[in-house]
């Protein structure tokens, strides 16, 4: 017997600890606000978009368009189940209960790989904006400088942490902002340029037309963009850290989606109408090529180093969300209990080495394969952040009708639309997943993502009767 069917499956009480008075309550909505946005705002948006462009073409905005939609009802289902029950471990806590241990080890551990491979994905993007500087200077070497650089960073207490990254990513927000309002005043022709700028609508379809490459191209690219909007995450599992968490999270998340959807699709408008699509590469951000146009000096440069921080900003909130799902494993009997020992500052310190010891694996590709590391990584790291999101509104869907049942005065956020709006998103998700393979250069990438949920799944088939019930934590 393997996984149980959702509709079959037990409800799986007293099975984690429900009081985590270690943890400390210190974030503030607007802290949260920055953290999530730290980990949503990062290489996908500032690196990966330019590999998205160059699939599908100027359609990219019409797909960044949906993404955010996607983003912004996955955001809020998972905030629906964080609400109502905040907890370390996040939707993971919810899918036990609801859906069983088979689903919860697989997600849980899918969610742990993938944090992993965002990490790396970030840290190579870093290296990647280094060499914008230090063109001579192995990808290796910066991968090892900004890793370490991060490890620190999570050792800090959790106020502290805030703090570090509402600055980084406060920095990065203002930068968007501040790159959309530009590019807006070079195309008013405020702001003078190197050349005569085309019209909007000759940028945008005076190069092949919205579509390109095609259908065929253009749709394998949705993975890109969707995985441009991962790390949404953060929300869940920041909940049981967080003040107050009914009125924090729901403002949270609120500003959240507002200046998520105001920068992502600003900024690309911005990009698709200062450069031709064609012109986009994989070494080199978009951000980038489009200030080129400017006449502005060091503007490249400025922007350059606010990308840096951008990346680093979402490398760190990915380990902070990382360690704390590998806690829960740990928590729930599905992970060696010393990785669910907190230190006195209430932090999982050796849950933080254990993910840490993963990165040197992205060191080593950053190595061996320095031209392709980051468009394999960001396709499997896509690839499996999309699967999380299905294990999200899976649970969601199953844990509304529980909450309603034993505890509905705890539904105090609701996912509008509901059952449809969920249906709607995991078939979005789906279909990107479906076609991602079919992009040139991502059949490496969504075969790793593959192999690791076929990996997870194979592990609970063999070890499920080591992690019985009995193992797991309790109160």
């Amino acid at each position: 017997m393997g996984i149980k069917s959702p509709g079959r499956a037990r409800l799986h009480k007293g099975r984690v600890k429900s009081h985590h008075q270690a943890f400390q309550k210190d974030l503030t909505s607007s802290t949260l606000t920055l953290l999530t946005i730290g980990g949503i705002m990062g290489s996908g948006l500032f690196m990966a978009s330019g590999l998205a462009i160059r699939h599908a073409g100027p359609i990219v905005l019409a797909m960044y368009a949906l993404g955010a939609l996607v983003m912004i009802l996955e955001i809020n289902a998972l905030a629906e189940m964080s609400i109502a029950t905040p907890t370390p471990g996040s939707f993971l806590v919810f899918t036990r209960k609801v859906l069983g241990p088979g689903w919860t080890f697989v997600s849980g551990w899918i969610f742990w790989f993938s944090s992993v491979l965002t990490m790396s994905s970030e840290v190579t993007a870093a290296a990647l904006f280094s060499r914008f500087w230090f063109p001579g200077m192995p990808l290796w070497v910066w991968s090892l400088i900004y890793s370490a650089l991060i490890i620190a960073i999570n050792f800090i207490s959790v106020r502290g942490f805030g703090t570090i990254e509402g600055f980084m990513a406060g920095v990065k927000t203002l930068a968007v902002l501040v790159f959309i309002v530009l590019g807006g005043l070079m195309l008013l022709h405020v702001v003078p340029t190197r050349h005569a700028m085309p019209s909007v609508g000759a940028m945008l379809t005076g190069h092949g037309g919205w579509v390109p490459n095609g259908w065929y191209h253009a749709m394998p690219a949705m993975i890109l963009v969707l995985f441009a909007y991962a790390g949404t995450g953060v929300i869940g599992l920041a909940a049981a850290e967080a003040k107050d968490p009914k009125r924090t999270l729901g403002t949270a998340i609120r500003n959240t989606v507002v200046l998520v959807t105001i920068m992502f699709l600003g900024s690309i408008f911005v990009v698709l109408t200062l450069s031709p699509w064609s012109t986009q590469s994989d070494s080199v951000s978009p951000f980038i090529v489009a200030l080129r146009a400017s006449t502005l000096p060091y503007a490249s440069t400025v922007m350059n180093l606010v990308l840096l921080f951008a990346v680093l900003s979402t490398m760190n909130a990915a380990l902070y969300s990382n360690v704390r799902v590998l806690y829960s494993l740990a928590q729930q009997g599905e992970a060696p209990k010393a990785l669910g020992r907190l230190n006195k500052k209430g932090l999982p310190t050796r849950a933080i080495w254990t993910s840490a010891a993963l990165l040197a694996l992205t060191i080593l590709l950053a190595y061996v394969l320095p031209k392709k590391a980051y468009s394999y990584l960001v396709t499997a790291t896509g690839f499996q952040a999309m699967f999380i999101w299905l294990m999200v509104l899976l649970t969601q869907r199953f844990y509304r009708p529980y909450l309603e049942k034993h505890h509905p005065d705890k539904l105090t956020h609701k996912l509008w639309g509901f059952p449809y709006t969920t249906y709607f998103v995991m078939a979005v998700v789906l279909a990107a997943m479906a076609v991602s393979p079919f992009a040139k250069g991502e059949l490496v990438g969504a075969v790793v993502g593959l192999g690791g949920i076929a990996i997870a799944l194979l592990v609970w088939i063999f070890l499920r009767h080591r992690l019985s019930p009995e193992k797991a934590t309790t109160t």
